[in-house]
């Protein structure tokens, strides 16, 4: 019936079995336990700008340049601030079953590298997870520039 689209009294008249009083509910209850459950959704990214996503211009690149969209809190992560949205990215998201890439990450006008240890995609955005937490406070991040080099031999190999 749901597979074909047979109607449940044609079943019945091909098998010779008369049609359970119960069928429906039966069907209802085996659609429930199959369903998926829906996503948790642990970062909103509606109100974001999309990322521009580099890697599928030039799958080549090394290193490019970007600005801060936002920071957010890591909450896998005991809330620290290790993650970034760019408005441009040229790292790859895990996505398709191929792994994300990993690079090094320069804030222009702070002191140190980040090393970018993960890339996910959530809605249009790429979110970087840096290996560390942002020193300082978290809003005089945004609207800074970056320099990130990606680690290309992990690339190669991915």
């Amino acid at each position: 019936m749901q597979s074909f689209g047979i109607a449940a009294d044609k079943i019945s008249e091909v098998v010779k079995a008369p049609i359970p009083q119960n069928l429906y509910y039966e069907i209802a209850l085996r659609q429930e336990r199959t369903a998926k459950k829906q996503e948790t959704i642990l970062y909103n990214t509606t109100h974001l700008p999309e990322t521009d996503n580099l890697y599928y211009k030039d799958n080549t690149l090394q290193h490019f340049e970007a600005t801060i969209i936002d920071v957010f809190q890591n909450v896998m992560q005991k809330n620290i601030p290790n993650i970034l949205i760019l408005d441009r990215s040229a790292i790859y998201p895990t996505s398709g079953g191929q792994q994300h890439d990993t690079g090094v990450l320069k804030i222009k006008g702070c002191a140190g590298e980040y090393k970018v240890v993960d890339a996910i995609k959530v809605g249009k955005c790429v979110l970087h997870i840096l290996d560390r937490p942002l020193e300082g406070y978290v809003e005089m991040f945004k609207g800074k520039k970056i320099e990130c080099t990606i680690d290309w031999e992990r690339r190669k190999q991915l």
